[in-house]
């Protein structure tokens, strides 16, 4: 039976991995949080890079990858596509459609996390943060905006004086 390496930790993997139930599939999660129930194996950690990837690519005899990371992931979807290139094995990448603008919306571009915190004093007193834990850092030094900050699992609030929301989305407007 094919042995499918799911690149995981978004709602779309799970859905894959339940899809492809009976299977002989192994989930790769980054561990971040609390491993979710899938049928299949599930592993928690890094790779060590391309190269642990690759290795573990060989060593446990896959046949095909599918990369549903998060779109903030770009880490292992680089290295995923350097480790499937050297060990010959094929790689899909599930994409999520980019948000597009809608009536009524009011959106201000950034071109990246430390342009977006260096704009946001002169926009409001409050900011919502759903951007991953690893991209805080660059709002950590905003004075004058009070943030709330949502997180998949609790945690010491990443930054001062700020509110930490724990939950999974989808969310409802309400």
């Amino acid at each position: 039976m094919p042995r499918l390496l799911i690149l995981g930790g978004t709602a779309e993997a799970a859905a894959l991995a339940r899809a492809v139930a009976g299977m002989d599939v192994v989930t790769s999660v980054a561990g971040r949080t609390a491993p979710p129930r899938l049928p299949g194996r599930v592993r928690v950690g890094g790779f060590g890079g391309a190269a642990g990837l690759e290795e573990f690519l060989r060593r446990e005899a896959v046949d095909a990858v599918v990369d549903a990371t998060h779109p903030f992931a770009a880490r292992i979807s680089a290295h995923a596509a350097a480790a499937c290139a050297a060990a010959a094995v094929p790689r899909l990448m599930l994409l999520r459609p980019e948000w597009q603008p809608v009536t009524g919306d009011c959106w201000i571009e950034a071109a990246d996390m430390d342009d977006a915190a260096a704009r946001l004093p002169g926009l409001g007193r409050r900011a919502l943060l759903a951007v991953g834990r690893q991209e805080l850092a660059a709002f950590a030094a905003v004075t004058g905006v009070e943030f709330v900050v949502r997180l998949l699992a609790e945690a010491p609030p990443p930054l001062p004086a700020c509110r930490v929301v724990v939950g999974r989305g989808p969310f409802l407007v309400e």
